[in-house]
């Protein structure tokens, strides 16, 4: 089953978020390296502290905003939001632009094909998941 975070960031393709279910040590000290690379997390980062077992269980996330505002709405992500997408939202999509362009320079093609999967379809995702719930409805 797909795992949607609150952002748009596919969990299931996330280097990170996999490795923290499979307990893979040696691919979060790999994903620590690459976060730091990036510009992510401004050191690397223990396995310990890289984990992530989804957006409810970080202790720091980059888009905190966000996830404040799903975690009191009580929804799994923002494509389930009434008020879908928002100025808070459409920020996060802009920096996700920037975010792919740095990373196709700074990554070999099949770690930015990793990345691309798990964090560069954000708004494909949630107007996915709205577009379900607005024929529900």
């Amino acid at each position: 089953m797909t795992k949607i975070g609150f952002c748009g960031d596919n969990c299931s393709k996330c280097p990170r978020y996999v490795a923290t279910i499979d307990n893979d040590i040696e691919k979060l000290k790999e994903v620590a390296l690459m976060w730091e690379r990036v510009g992510w997390r401004n050191r690397v980062l223990s396995p310990e502290e890289i984990k992530c077992g989804g957006c409810k269980t970080v202790k720091w996330c980059r888009y905190n905003e966000i996830r404040e505002c799903a975690i009191k709405k009580q929804i799994d992500n923002c494509g389930e939001c009434n008020k879908y997408p928002c100025g808070k939202l459409n920020v996060v999509f802009e920096k996700t632009v920037k975010y792919m362009e740095e990373c196709k320079i700074l990554f070999s093609e099949k770690d930015f094909h990793v990345l691309s999967k798990a964090f560069f379809t954000k708004k494909e995702n949630l107007d996915q998941i709205n577009s379900k719930l607005d024929r529900q409805t």
